[in-house]
Protein backbone atom coordinates (compact mmCIF):
# COMPACT_ATOMS: atom_id res chain seq x y z
CA UNK A 1 0.00 0.00 0.00
CA UNK A 2 1.59 3.38 -0.91
CA UNK A 3 1.03 6.20 1.41
CA UNK A 4 1.63 10.10 0.03
CA UNK A 5 0.33 12.50 1.89
CA UNK A 6 1.62 15.11 -0.77
CA UNK A 7 -1.25 14.10 -2.85
CA UNK A 8 -4.48 15.46 -1.83
CA UNK A 9 -7.93 13.47 -1.78
CA UNK A 10 -11.18 14.72 -2.09
CA UNK A 11 -12.18 12.75 1.10
CA UNK A 12 -9.70 15.17 3.08
CA UNK A 13 -10.42 18.19 1.24
CA UNK A 14 -14.15 17.37 2.13
CA UNK A 15 -13.05 17.06 5.80
CA UNK A 16 -11.06 19.86 5.91
CA UNK A 17 -13.93 22.32 4.74
CA UNK A 18 -16.03 20.40 7.23
CA UNK A 19 -14.32 21.59 10.03
CA UNK A 20 -12.14 18.50 10.58
CA UNK A 21 -8.68 17.46 11.35
CA UNK A 22 -7.87 14.52 9.34
CA UNK A 23 -6.36 16.34 6.71
CA UNK A 24 -2.83 17.35 5.57
CA UNK A 25 -1.37 20.33 3.84
CA UNK A 26 -1.91 19.14 0.41
CA UNK A 27 -5.63 18.93 1.28
CA UNK A 28 -6.29 22.01 3.07
CA UNK A 29 -3.95 23.93 0.14
CA UNK A 30 -6.20 22.08 -2.25
CA UNK A 31 -8.89 22.72 -0.56
CA UNK A 32 -8.31 26.90 -0.30
CA UNK A 33 -8.25 27.04 -4.26
CA UNK A 34 -11.56 25.16 -4.31
CA UNK A 35 -13.06 27.50 -2.08
CA UNK A 36 -11.59 30.52 -4.22
CA UNK A 37 -12.82 29.22 -7.15
CA UNK A 38 -16.06 28.66 -5.54
CA UNK A 39 -16.85 30.13 -2.30
CA UNK A 40 -20.18 28.23 -1.98
CA UNK A 41 -17.89 24.96 -1.59
CA UNK A 42 -18.13 24.55 2.14
CA UNK A 43 -21.93 25.93 2.45
CA UNK A 44 -22.86 22.74 0.01
CA UNK A 45 -20.55 20.02 1.85
CA UNK A 46 -22.01 20.63 5.10
CA UNK A 47 -25.58 20.33 3.88
CA UNK A 48 -24.71 17.43 1.74
CA UNK A 49 -23.08 16.17 4.81
CA UNK A 50 -26.56 17.04 6.62
CA UNK A 51 -28.27 14.83 3.40
CA UNK A 52 -26.41 11.68 5.02
CA UNK A 53 -27.42 12.58 8.43
CA UNK A 54 -30.77 12.78 7.31
CA UNK A 55 -30.03 9.24 5.10
CA UNK A 56 -28.65 7.43 8.20
CA UNK A 57 -32.18 8.42 10.78
CA UNK A 58 -34.49 7.14 8.33
CA UNK A 59 -32.37 3.95 7.65
CA UNK A 60 -32.17 3.62 11.50
CA UNK A 61 -35.81 4.50 11.80
CA UNK A 62 -36.37 1.46 9.11
CA UNK A 63 -34.35 -0.83 11.20
CA UNK A 64 -31.62 -1.59 8.26
CA UNK A 65 -28.47 -3.24 10.11
CA UNK A 66 -26.12 -3.49 7.18
CA UNK A 67 -25.01 -0.82 5.26
CA UNK A 68 -22.81 -0.65 2.03
CA UNK A 69 -21.16 2.41 1.56
CA UNK A 70 -19.34 3.49 -1.76
CA UNK A 71 -16.33 6.21 -2.16
CA UNK A 72 -16.92 6.72 1.42
CA UNK A 73 -14.17 9.54 2.64
CA UNK A 74 -13.66 9.83 6.25
CA UNK A 75 -15.94 8.23 8.68
CA UNK A 76 -15.67 11.63 10.91
CA UNK A 77 -18.22 14.59 10.83
CA UNK A 78 -21.75 12.70 11.20
CA UNK A 79 -20.73 9.99 9.16
CA UNK A 80 -23.00 6.73 9.49
CA UNK A 81 -20.69 5.27 12.13
CA UNK A 82 -22.68 7.79 13.99
CA UNK A 83 -25.80 7.69 12.42
CA UNK A 84 -26.07 3.98 12.36
CA UNK A 85 -24.16 2.96 15.22
CA UNK A 86 -25.30 -0.33 15.78
CA UNK A 87 -25.68 -1.63 12.10
CA UNK A 88 -23.03 -3.15 10.33
CA UNK A 89 -21.22 -0.97 7.69
CA UNK A 90 -18.83 -1.69 4.60
CA UNK A 91 -17.22 1.82 3.80
CA UNK A 92 -14.85 2.34 0.98
CA UNK A 93 -12.47 4.69 -0.81
CA UNK A 94 -9.53 4.02 -3.15
CA UNK A 95 -7.16 6.11 -1.20
CA UNK A 96 -4.28 4.29 0.42
CA UNK A 97 -3.90 7.17 3.20
CA UNK A 98 -7.73 7.94 3.46
CA UNK A 99 -8.39 4.17 4.03
CA UNK A 100 -5.78 3.65 6.49
CA UNK A 101 -6.81 6.56 8.69
CA UNK A 102 -10.47 5.22 8.72
CA UNK A 103 -9.53 1.70 9.59
CA UNK A 104 -7.66 3.61 12.56
CA UNK A 105 -11.03 5.46 13.23
CA UNK A 106 -12.60 2.32 12.96
CA UNK A 107 -10.72 0.35 15.07
CA UNK A 108 -12.70 -0.19 17.98
CA UNK A 109 -15.89 -1.25 15.81
CA UNK A 110 -16.04 -4.79 15.04
CA UNK A 111 -19.18 -4.75 12.89
CA UNK A 112 -17.57 -1.87 10.46
CA UNK A 113 -14.79 -2.40 8.28
CA UNK A 114 -13.40 0.03 5.45
CA UNK A 115 -12.20 -1.50 1.60
CA UNK A 116 -9.54 -0.13 -0.12
CA UNK A 117 -11.25 -0.54 -3.13
CA UNK A 118 -12.32 1.92 -6.62
CA UNK A 119 -15.91 1.96 -7.60
CA UNK A 120 -14.50 2.13 -11.49
CA UNK A 121 -13.95 -1.83 -11.04
CA UNK A 122 -17.60 -3.13 -10.06
CA UNK A 123 -16.14 -6.55 -9.80
CA UNK A 124 -13.73 -5.59 -6.79
CA UNK A 125 -16.26 -3.91 -5.07
CA UNK A 126 -19.09 -6.80 -5.20
CA UNK A 127 -16.08 -9.06 -4.31
CA UNK A 128 -15.29 -6.90 -0.82
CA UNK A 129 -18.90 -7.05 -0.15
CA UNK A 130 -19.62 -10.30 -0.14
CA UNK A 131 -16.34 -11.22 1.54
CA UNK A 132 -17.84 -8.76 4.45
CA UNK A 133 -21.48 -9.34 4.36
CA UNK A 134 -21.40 -13.31 3.62
CA UNK A 135 -24.88 -14.57 2.28
CA UNK A 136 -26.87 -11.75 3.24
CA UNK A 137 -26.33 -8.63 0.96
CA UNK A 138 -26.81 -5.12 2.36
CA UNK A 139 -29.87 -3.94 2.71
CA UNK A 140 -29.14 -0.09 2.50
CA UNK A 141 -26.05 1.05 -0.13
CA UNK A 142 -24.44 4.94 0.05
CA UNK A 143 -24.26 6.72 -2.90
CA UNK A 144 -23.47 10.12 -1.51
CA UNK A 145 -21.28 12.50 -2.49
CA UNK A 146 -19.30 10.63 -4.98
CA UNK A 147 -21.53 9.91 -8.27
CA UNK A 148 -20.23 13.05 -9.32
CA UNK A 149 -16.90 12.07 -9.91
CA UNK A 150 -16.88 9.42 -11.92
CA UNK A 151 -18.15 8.59 -15.64
CA UNK A 152 -21.94 7.64 -17.06
CA UNK A 153 -19.99 4.87 -18.61
CA UNK A 154 -18.54 3.70 -14.58
CA UNK A 155 -22.17 4.30 -12.75
CA UNK A 156 -23.65 2.36 -15.40
CA UNK A 157 -21.22 -0.92 -15.01
CA UNK A 158 -21.18 -0.37 -11.12
CA UNK A 159 -24.76 0.20 -10.83
CA UNK A 160 -25.39 -2.98 -12.82
CA UNK A 161 -23.37 -4.92 -11.02
CA UNK A 162 -24.90 -3.88 -7.55
CA UNK A 163 -28.33 -4.27 -9.23
CA UNK A 164 -27.55 -7.63 -9.63
CA UNK A 165 -25.54 -8.42 -6.29
CA UNK A 166 -28.16 -6.88 -3.61
CA UNK A 167 -31.51 -8.08 -2.93
CA UNK A 168 -35.22 -6.53 -4.06
CA UNK A 169 -36.48 -4.04 -1.59
CA UNK A 170 -32.62 -2.54 -0.82
CA UNK A 171 -32.51 1.38 -0.91
CA UNK A 172 -29.88 3.23 -2.65
CA UNK A 173 -29.25 6.91 -1.22
CA UNK A 174 -27.63 9.41 -3.77
CA UNK A 175 -26.69 13.18 -4.20
CA UNK A 176 -25.58 14.56 -7.43
CA UNK A 177 -25.93 18.48 -9.26
CA UNK A 178 -27.39 20.13 -11.68
CA UNK A 179 -27.51 23.41 -13.53
CA UNK A 180 -30.66 25.14 -13.82
CA UNK A 181 -31.88 25.27 -17.44
CA UNK A 182 -30.57 27.97 -19.27
CA UNK A 183 -27.28 28.55 -17.26
CA UNK A 184 -24.07 29.60 -19.00
CA UNK A 185 -22.11 27.39 -18.31
CA UNK A 186 -18.60 28.95 -19.75
CA UNK A 187 -17.25 29.93 -16.79
CA UNK A 188 -18.88 26.95 -14.79
CA UNK A 189 -16.77 24.21 -17.05
CA UNK A 190 -13.45 26.92 -16.27
CA UNK A 191 -13.93 26.44 -12.56
CA UNK A 192 -14.65 22.65 -12.95
CA UNK A 193 -11.35 22.67 -15.09
CA UNK A 194 -9.49 24.32 -12.45
CA UNK A 195 -10.97 22.57 -9.79
CA UNK A 196 -9.86 19.30 -11.16
CA UNK A 197 -6.35 20.53 -11.31
CA UNK A 198 -6.13 21.14 -7.62
CA UNK A 199 -8.14 17.92 -6.37
CA UNK A 200 -7.41 15.51 -8.71
CA UNK A 201 -10.74 14.71 -9.66
CA UNK A 202 -13.11 14.63 -12.52
CA UNK A 203 -16.43 16.25 -11.75
CA UNK A 204 -19.92 16.05 -13.34
CA UNK A 205 -22.87 17.68 -13.21
CA UNK A 206 -25.90 15.97 -14.54
CA UNK A 207 -29.63 16.41 -14.25
CA UNK A 208 -32.23 13.74 -12.07
CA UNK A 209 -33.73 12.23 -15.69
CA UNK A 210 -30.20 11.72 -16.56
CA UNK A 211 -28.88 10.00 -13.19
CA UNK A 212 -32.20 8.08 -13.36
CA UNK A 213 -31.18 6.81 -16.67
CA UNK A 214 -28.01 6.07 -15.97
CA UNK A 215 -28.64 4.18 -12.64
CA UNK A 216 -31.05 1.39 -14.60
CA UNK A 217 -31.49 -1.33 -13.56
CA UNK A 218 -32.08 0.33 -10.29
CA UNK A 219 -35.72 2.62 -10.09
CA UNK A 220 -35.14 6.13 -8.79
CA UNK A 221 -37.98 6.99 -6.29
CA UNK A 222 -37.39 10.22 -4.73
CA UNK A 223 -35.46 12.97 -5.50
CA UNK A 224 -35.33 16.78 -4.56
CA UNK A 225 -32.80 19.77 -3.97
CA UNK A 226 -31.21 18.34 -0.74
CA UNK A 227 -32.20 21.81 1.31
CA UNK A 228 -35.57 20.47 0.98
CA UNK A 229 -34.61 17.56 2.85
CA UNK A 230 -33.48 19.38 5.26
CA UNK A 231 -35.37 20.79 8.33
CA UNK A 232 -37.19 24.18 8.12
CA UNK A 233 -35.41 25.48 11.06
CA UNK A 234 -31.77 24.70 9.43
CA UNK A 235 -29.87 27.60 8.50
CA UNK A 236 -26.90 26.49 6.15
CA UNK A 237 -23.86 29.06 6.56
CA UNK A 238 -23.63 31.44 3.55
CA UNK A 239 -20.24 31.11 1.46
CA UNK A 240 -17.28 32.29 3.47
CA UNK A 241 -16.86 35.28 0.42
CA UNK A 242 -20.31 36.56 0.05
CA UNK A 243 -19.55 39.28 -1.89
CA UNK A 244 -17.57 37.07 -4.28
CA UNK A 245 -18.25 36.13 -8.14
CA UNK A 246 -19.20 32.38 -7.83
CA UNK A 247 -19.74 30.76 -11.32
CA UNK A 248 -21.55 27.47 -8.53
CA UNK A 249 -23.51 29.87 -6.52
CA UNK A 250 -27.27 29.00 -8.93
CA UNK A 251 -25.80 25.15 -8.31
CA UNK A 252 -28.74 22.75 -7.85
CA UNK A 253 -27.88 19.84 -5.13
CA UNK A 254 -30.16 16.96 -5.12
CA UNK A 255 -30.50 14.21 -2.72
CA UNK A 256 -32.20 10.98 -3.97
CA UNK A 257 -33.37 7.68 -3.27
CA UNK A 258 -33.46 4.74 -5.93
CA UNK A 259 -35.32 1.07 -5.36
CA UNK A 260 -33.84 -2.35 -6.05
Amino acid sequence: MTIDISRPHIGRIYDYVLGGTQNYEADRRAAEAMVALMPSYPRWARINRSFLAIVGRRWAEAKITSVLDLGSGLPTQGHFNEQLAHARILFSDFDPLTVAQAQHLLAYTPDMAYANVDLRDPDAVIAQAADFFGADPPRAVGGIGVMYFITDDEIRALMKALHAYCRPGTEMALSFHHMPPGTDLTEINRAIEEGQKHARINFFLRTPEHMAELIRPWRLTVHKPLLEWLDPAYKPAPPPVADASDPFAPLILVGAFAAR
